[in-house]
């Protein structure tokens, strides 16, 4: 086990990559996306069907990505028909908007407009799924060698990655991010080998890309940048050259996508939600006290002396944000207010902790924990079982996952970054346990993909009972095109509608909104939730005044609303009843999932 945790063990890579050639990585990759299509191919029916949105994200990133299209500026991210008159600027980038809007330009070279976008949405995220495969694979080539590879490929598919962040019609930044944290790591892997220092440049000029993105991988490169202080600790004038190369990449990277994304008028502007001066500051000084650091070596040569200066580089990294911006330590969606967070946030299930799901779906928290937790133990037997330069890139990749599998803990979302991660070391494990000398080799493969089947998250979920996964149909069937068709035929107006509401709306109709699940639409959220807990005839005068034409309420959801538990007496109570105040005249069918209700013309 000890030499197949060393990647330069020329015989048994050798030996590996022999066996290997039977099945071509390419075509492992193939099959793995294949199986992958064909799993989520009823997803990618519907949307080339009816152009359906499953998430919020994706629905408001099309409406993003046609306003792009059509000539909205690049550094002007508003929103303008979401909190109207004045709009909400997203804290989004256009970095995603870039390949979206090459795909459907091509697209719309030979298909109508509406399908153009629909073969960008089913496109963007399988071309990201082929990635996100090809780089799991190259981790576990790096960290184990050749024989991994191929086993790894195949977790990353059992992973389930297909359902979740890089489902068909998956258009949001998540997947990019997914990639780019996996590549990323890849590139600093191969630069701890000195003779591979450059590749840390590449890594550097992805963190840089991935920032310029959004900030969600954040966690996981302070870690790989705190690895390289380590490394000079323990090394001194030896790590050097790799210090130089991550210091001169990073401090070309991260101002170059700083400066491609941020308008010059917010250059100096700190916000925690964005890339802003504050992150890009710290970035810079932490690059340029690495490259002092590595000029200093050899004056430093005692680990003392090493260990003092590199807590001043680290102290004066995190100097320059106490200093712009110390509020961003903390939680960045702290600005929510605070009847938002409980009517809304609250309630995402991705955004609530791993552990507060077990009571209704503890099969869904075994299978999404457990595959994590596997791959983390494995990484870390293998560091400790390794030496020199496997040893430390066993650790590194195991305290990527240890980070990502604390933060999912905290977040369930955070388990679809760390779990890519994890399946490396996992597939070093199996492979590890199926060439043992007592395992026959005609039994290895088909024992190493019973293994793998066996501990990853589909087989997991196959194996568990997951719980009621089905509270969210009832709102699912408000959400669909077909349900937002008679809405959509109406002349544009403001719509008031519950949160989740508020993207589909946006993306399926002509129509402006209060409501959003963002959370810098403190404005418009607050404006529909005091609108749905106030008495009818307080809320009247409150959409009078907000200029509002129609009101929309689902009546197909299993749960009730947090602003009908919130205020029985409301509005959002009455329509979820079946009443209907004096001064709204319904305009949809009696059956219709979504009820729609115009305001009555004042006499």
């Amino acid at each position: 086990m000890t030499d197949f945790a060393t990647p330069d063990a020329p015989s048994v890579a050798g030996r590996q990559e022999a066996a290997d050639s039977r099945l071509p990585v390419g075509i492992v990759l193939v099959l793995a996306l294949l199986c992958a299509a064909a799993l989520s191919f009823s997803r990618t029916e519907a949307v080339w069907r009816t152009g359906a949105f499953f998430d919020s994200d994706d629905a408001m990133r099309a409406v993003q990505l046609r306003d792009f299209l059509a000539g909205q500026p690049w550094f002007d991210l508003t929103a303008y028909r979401l909190d109207p008159p004045g709009g909400l600027p997203m804290h989004w980038s256009r970095i995603v908007d870039v390949p979206l809007a090459g795909l459907d330009l091509l697209f719309s070279r030979f298909l109508a407009p509406e399908y153009a976008e629909r073969a960008t949405r089913l496109v963007f995220p399988f071309l990201l799924l082929a990635a996100l495969f090809a780089v799991v694979g190259w981790l576990a080539a790096i960290l184990s060698g050749p024989r991994a590879r191929s086993l790894a490929i195949w977790l990353a598919m059992l992973s389930g990655a297909m359902f979740l962040q890089l489902a068909p019609g998956r258009i949001d930044h998540h997947a990019p991010q997914i990639v780019t944290l996996a590549a990323s790591l890849c590139f600093f892997l191969q630069g701890l080998d000195g003779k591979q220092a450059s590749r840390l440049a590449a890594s550097a000029a992805l963190m840089a890309l991935s920032f310029a993105i959004s900030l969600e991988n954040l966690p996981f490169f302070a870690v790989m940048m705190a690895a390289l202080l380590l490394l000079f600790i323990f090394e001194g004038a030896a790590a050097r050259g790799r210090l130089l190369w991550f210091a001169g990449g990073a401090l070309i990277a991260f101002p170059a996508f700083y400066a491609a994304t941020v308008p010059s008028a917010r250059y100096f502007a700190s916000v925690c939600d964005a890339f802003s001066f504050a992150h890009i500051a710290a970035l810079c000084v932490g690059a340029v006290s690495l490259a002092a650091l590595a000029l200093a070596a050899p004056w430093l040569p005692t680990f003392r002396a090493r260990l003092l200066a590199a807590g001043g580089a680290g102290l004066a990294t995190l100097s320059s944000i106490l200093l712009l911006a110390p509020h961003c330590l903390g939680d960045p969606l702290a600005g929510l207010h605070p009847l938002i967070r409980d009517l809304w946030l609250s309630h995402v299930a991705e955004a609530k902790p791993l552990f507060a799901l077990f009571p209704k779906a503890p099969g869904l928290v075994v299978a999404t924990a457990a595959p994590v937790a596997l791959g983390l133990a494995a990484a870390t037997v293998f560091a400790w079982r390794a030496q020199g330069l496997a040893r430390r890139r066993w650790l590194l990749t195991a305290a990527l996952v240890a980070v990502g599998f604390a933060a999912g803990l905290w977040q369930l979302r955070v388990f679809s970054s760390a779990t890519p991660l994890a399946m490396a070391p996992l597939a070093a494990a199996i492979v590890a346990l199926v060439e043992r000398p007592r395992v026959s080799p005609v039994l290895r493969a088909p024992l190493a993909g019973f293994l793998a089947i066996l501990v990853s998250p589909i087989g997991l979920a196959l194996a568990l009972p997951l719980g009621d996964g089905n509270e969210a149909d009832g709102e699912r069937a408000c959400l669909t095109p077909q349900a937002l068709a008679p809405l959509a035929e109406m002349a544009p107006t403001r719509v008031l509608g519950s949160f989740d509401l508020g993207s589909h709306i946006l993306a399926h109709t002509p129509h402006s909104v209060f409501a959003a699940p963002y959370h810098r639409d403190n404005h418009g959220n607050l404006l529909a939730a005091h609108a749905f807990m106030a008495a009818p005839d307080k809320a009247e005068a409150m959409l009078r005044e907000a200029g509002a034409g129609l009101v929309v309420w689902c009546a197909r959801a299993k749960t009730p609303s947090p602003l009908v538990s919130a205020a029985p007496d409301g509005l959002a109570a009455l329509l979820a009843r079946g009443e209907t105040p004096a001064w709204l005249e319904r305009r949809s069918q009696k059956d219709a999932p979504l009820l729609v209700f115009a305001l009555r013309a004042v006499k």
